[in-house]
């Protein structure tokens, strides 16, 4: 019994001591184990973060080369931007951007440190993540259209110039032209010196003041008077299409401007057909018109096409060398109806009859935007517009500014974008709140008071409508 007995304690001794040795063992292995599990949850966490950081660098990135091409301007926006979307206790991190403005390019990265939650075991107390995204101003799939103040307001101390050189700089841009190289060639040229592919780049234009001109092709002919579609506006006097101004005088030639549709079509993307603006004369009356104030002199006569602009509207075309021949010949004179030219820039855009170069509203590979400028209030002139004999109606200045928030409102409904801009010192302030709240946000108006001052926002405003894509 005692040699059994013995036997059975050194049994037990055994197995007491294995036990500690397991003990021991995994009071070794326990903080490895440990810190595995946590290595792979912490290093899960960690990709994790990357992503989101990365996803919210984009959208911040985005957001603000949208905004401006100002590197200090698009450096706030993406603080701003990265702040209100993610926080710096999302998953207990911090972060703060930083951002690059290299030519085209806009480079937005930065580190962040994650706080592990069980690497600390093992004295790993953070992880660095990195993010970088990198964001290219490029034009693709854009179509838009200029609409213009022509009015006589714009002749005083020349800012009609201004506006040519405005609009011819946001061409040369649109079309990756050097701006100075753009000035310095011949119209005909600029096609040659386009960087850009410009199949991609469609661009109209809408000179207006009380009336808006549709030139030839209300006529079914296009400016080199080769056939370009049905015609549009009646012509029940058989009148003849000119461009010269100077004939105005005759009651046998047509400038090419209409008079409006009724309302509510002189909101509409319309389809027509139009009268023929013919300066206080009656649709069926071609008889001389009388006389006429301006400025303290009075005219005795004027012809039909009086107050006519004299540029007519550029369909949307993919040449530069078009866009400059027509903005060059801009001259000042006329009422103001900014209601009529922002339509007829709806008109352009649309893919619709009468003007059908416009890609549907809905084709998500392009987008497309007005940018609307005046120098001045809507005003009713006392005799004639394209509304017809003054005397005959009972439209006031604000029924046109109603009109003209209508045809904003449409415009923002089909998803075009809008930029408008005031300029020079004859805009109200209430005009300046039409105009506020007809850009697609705050952000997208812009008051020039100055020459350079609409020369630098259209050429801002060009740079801004370039498409954006992330790069690889």
């Amino acid at each position: 019994m005692k040699k059994e007995q013995c036997i059975w304690a050194l049994l037990r001794n055994y197995i007491s001591d294995k036990k500690g040795s397991i003990a021991i063992l995994f009071g070794i292995m326990a903080p490895i184990l440990i810190g595995a599990a946590g290595m792979s949850l912490d290093y899960s966490r960690a990709y994790l973060v990357k992503q989101r950081l990365a996803q919210a660098l984009d959208a911040a990135a985005l957001a603000a080369t949208a905004s401006g091409t100002d590197q200090a301007v698009i450096e706030q926006k993406v603080l701003d931007f990265f702040d209100a979307n993610y926080p710096d206790n999302k998953l207990g991190i911090t972060f703060t951007p930083t951002v690059q403005v290299v030519g085209d390019k806009v480079i937005v990265s930065g580190t962040a440190q994650y706080q592990t939650l069980f690497l600390g075991i093992i004295g790993i107390d953070t992880i660095n993540v990195e993010a970088t995204t990198t964001v290219l101003r490029e034009v693709q799939g854009i179509e838009v259209v200029l609409v213009m103040d022509n009015t006589g307001s714009m002749s005083y101390n020349d800012n009609i110039s201004a506006l040519r050189t405005a609009a011819n700089n946001f061409v040369y841009i649109m079309y990756g032209i050097d701006v100075d190289d753009g000035a310095a060639a011949s119209a005909e040229s600029l096609d040659s010196m386009v960087t850009r592919d410009p199949q991609y780049i469609k661009i109209g234009l809408v000179p207006y003041s009380g009336a808006v001109n549709v030139g030839p092709y209300g006529l079914g002919e296009d400016k080199n008077g080769d056939y370009y579609g049905s015609a549009f506006v009646n012509n029940p006097f058989n009148l003849q299409y000119t461009t010269n101004s100077s004939s105005s005088v005759s009651n046998n030639d047509w400038l090419g401007c209409v008079e409006a549709l009724p309302y509510p079509d002189d909101t509409t993307d319309n389809q027509g057909p139009w009268d023929m603006y013919r300066y206080c004369r009656d649709d069926d009356d071609n008889a001389n018109c009388y006389g006429y104030w301006y400025w303290g002199t009075y005219y005795p006569y004027v012809g039909p096409n009086f107050h006519c602009p004299k540029t007519p509207v550029t369909p949307l075309t993919t040449s530069p060398s078009e866009l400059r021949t027509s903005n060059d010949m801009m001259t000042a004179s006329g009422y103001t109806h900014g209601n009529l030219g922002m339509v007829w820039g709806y008109r352009l855009l649309s893919p619709s009859f009468p003007f059908e170069e416009g890609v549907e509203w809905t084709n998500q590979y392009w987008r497309k935007a007005v940018v609307m400028m005046t120098d001045g209030v809507n005003t009713i002139h006392p005799y004639y517009s394209a509304y017809g004999r003054t005397s005959d109606h009972d439209l006031t200045a604000s029924d046109l500014n109603d009109r003209f928030a209508e045809v904003c409102q449409k415009l923002k409904d089909e998803g075009a974008i809008i930029y408008t801009v005031t300029f020079a010192g004859g805009v109200s302030e209430s005009t300046k709140d039409y105009y506020r709240n007809c850009a697609t946000s705050p952000d997208y108006y812009f008051d020039a008071p100055g020459q350079q001052d609409l020369i630098d926002t259209f050429e801002e405003i060009s740079r801004q409508l370039s498409n954006l894509y992330i790069m690889d």
